[in-house]
């Protein structure tokens, strides 16, 4: 195989993997895209377990401080202590939750800019490069027929 021919073959195997890199790429981002959704879902999800919760557990405090208010005893004998710790509890949950949605927001949006970058470059620029590929290989495989003229 002459020089040429094996230029025009590696030129040939290297369109090949830009498409596959291409190709894998969008995978990636796409996956990557999935994956930040399901985060997001799975942490609204626990938040919105958590509110229900806290709703609840706030009615039980406050039912809990109705009995106290009513107590005729005098003596102190209803403890809401545990409502309370509850409600306690169920808020600082909340709030863990809402401290991760906000990481997530902001790291994602750091992200968004430069995943964007990324599928612009596989969405317009890399094909573009393909192409361009394609184009010098045609040239090439056009100038290997073309025959020397005789002496």
């Amino acid at each position: 195989m002459t020089g040429i021919h094996a230029d025009i073959d590696a030129l040939k195997r290297l369109h090949g993997a830009l498409v596959t890199y291409r190709h894998a790429q969008r995978d990636v981002t796409v996956r990557g895209e999935d994956q930040l959704r399901v985060t997001r879902a799975s942490l609204e999800s626990k938040a919105s377990r958590c509110r229900a919760q806290l709703e609840l557990s706030q009615a039980e405090l406050g039912a809990c401080q109705d009995r106290a208010a009513q107590d005729d005893t005098g003596g102190g004998t209803v403890d809401c202590s545990g409502y309370a710790r509850a409600v306690e509890q169920c808020g600082e949950r909340l709030e863990a939750i809402r401290r991760w949605q906000q990481r997530i927001d902001a790291e994602a949006s750091e992200f968004g800019g430069i995943a964007g970058r990324f599928a612009d470059l596989l969405e317009n620029e890399l094909p573009r490069m393909e192409e361009h590929l394609v184009a010098i290989i045609a040239s090439l495989e056009a100038a290997r027929r073309v025959q020397a003229p005789a002496s």
